[in-house]
């Protein structure tokens, strides 16, 4: 268990670095949004980057599974730092 179930993010933290990566791997920002909103699985993420940071799984509107990793930054604000797609 994360913690985080029912929890919700509706605010979401952009700079150059994120953007950067997530382009790498041909996915957009909006996109990753996306995951947020659709159904998803939540599970810690497995490299010691701190306490906060998790692996959600989880399909885009147009139905492309993704799987992110991200940080919660509180208040409802998540900070996605990498993804790819399954």
């Amino acid at each position: 268990m994360t913690g985080l179930q029912g929890k919700r993010w509706y605010f979401f933290i952009w700079d150059e670095h994120n953007e950067e990566h997530l382009a790498l791997h041909r996915i957009r920002d909006s996109e990753a949004e996306e995951v947020f909103f659709n159904p998803y699985v939540i599970t810690p993420n497995k490299k010691k980057h701190g306490p906060k940071r998790y692996r959600i799984d989880g399909r885009t509107n147009q139905g492309r599974w993704l799987r992110l990793i991200f940080e919660d930054l509180g208040s409802s604000t998540a900070r996605i730092i990498t993804g790819w797609d399954l």
